[in-house]
């Protein structure tokens, strides 16, 4: 039997001088082959062990940002309520996923540990001879899972890194929308409800100078044939707007109004684009008209986008051009 006796390793003291005397009879009587066997199964049961507490770790940190984000409340009514949605659902995502990677591997990791523990009371020195032992192919499996468990970690920090990118890129826009909404250039809802007709129909048309429009028509009258305001965009696109006020912003604009604007925009004022704007909301025989006729329904919702927060016109209603005179709405 060879021993490094001038080994810093500690060999365990007992209180029962018995114990200690079998202790060392037991190392006295082992062969090289018994230390190494135990060395060996003392090192599987490290790694199996270790990997359970790496595995733990990462579970009970993916929890703990689990348990922060359901703390970040998105805005509700902005510009941005989306794209705080959006950001959250995707971190949320990939943490849900980590979660259950981390705890599987937790439980394999423990199981490979009880078999492992098991084998402890018995005769180890064959299973080192035999490869085809099932707990070494066990052990095996704590490779896999390492790597699995490592990716999962890569993926949370991504995760994390993207989504507090996206909270500061947010918090900048808005900060750029506070210093808008003071601003002379923001139209509260508010105050466009409580307007007349004819001051509602010049602040559409103050709206689309205010997005760089030229404004040809900036109010209707008896014979304006359904065209309150007329502008033309800077790429000499023209847009057809009828307006239609509801006292406080209650009330529908029906199908009939928005058929006599498809009969005359294009027809009468050759427009590129046309628009139905209310303060108030359209029925669905309104909008399911408007849909069939490639007319764009401005309510209540989109006009506080363009109003109140400055999105521009087209943006707000999804309107991409190929060129001039050849629109398409998504």
């Amino acid at each position: 039997m060879h021993i490094n006796w001038t080994t810093t390793v500690q060999f365990p003291e007992y209180p029962n001088s018995q114990h200690q005397d079998a202790l060392r009879l037991r190392i006295a009587e082992a062969t090289d082959d018994d230390l190494l066997v135990a060395y060996l199964h003392w090192i599987e049961g490290r790694v199996a062990l270790d990997f359970i507490v790496a595995a733990s770790d990462l579970a009970a940190k993916t929890q703990s940002e689990q348990h922060h984000l359901e703390t970040l409340i998105a805005p509700l009514g902005t510009p941005f309520t989306l794209n705080y949605n959006q950001a959250h659902g995707a971190l949320r995502l990939v943490l849900n996923r980590t979660s259950t990677t981390a705890s599987n591997a937790v439980q394999q990791a423990q199981r490979v540990w009880r078999k492992l523990r098991e084998q402890t009371s018995r005769d180890l020195t064959n299973r080192y001879r035999d490869a085809a032992d099932p707990a070494l192919s066990d052990l095996e499996s704590i490779g896999t899972l390492k790597e699995q468990v490592a990716k999962a970690e890569l993926d949370v920090r991504k995760a994390l890194a993207k989504h507090r990118n996206e909270m500061h890129s947010l918090s900048l826009l808005e900060q750029e929308m506070e210093l808008f909404l003071a601003s002379d250039d923001s139209v509260a809802l508010e105050d466009i409800h409580g307007m007349t007709p004819t001051a509602f129909e010049r602040i559409i048309a103050a709206l689309a100078r205010r997005d760089g429009h030229h404004i040809i028509r900036d109010s209707g009258g008896a014979r304006d044939l359904g065209a309150d305001v007329i502008v033309l965009t800077p790429d000499r696109l023209r847009v057809v707007f009828q307006c239609k006020h509801r006292q406080a912003g209650l009330g529908k604009v029906g199908s009939p109004d928005v058929q006599t604007l498809n009969g005359t925009a294009r027809p009468e004022h050759k427009a590129d684009i046309v628009v139905a704007v209310t303060n108030g909301t359209f029925t669905k025989p309104a909008t399911d008209f408007a849909r069939a006729h490639d007319i764009h329904l401005l309510d209540q919702a989109r006009l506080k986008r363009w109003a109140t927060w400055g999105e521009p016109l087209l943006s707000v209603l999804d309107i991409a051009w190929a060129g001039p005179h050849s629109a398409t709405a998504s």
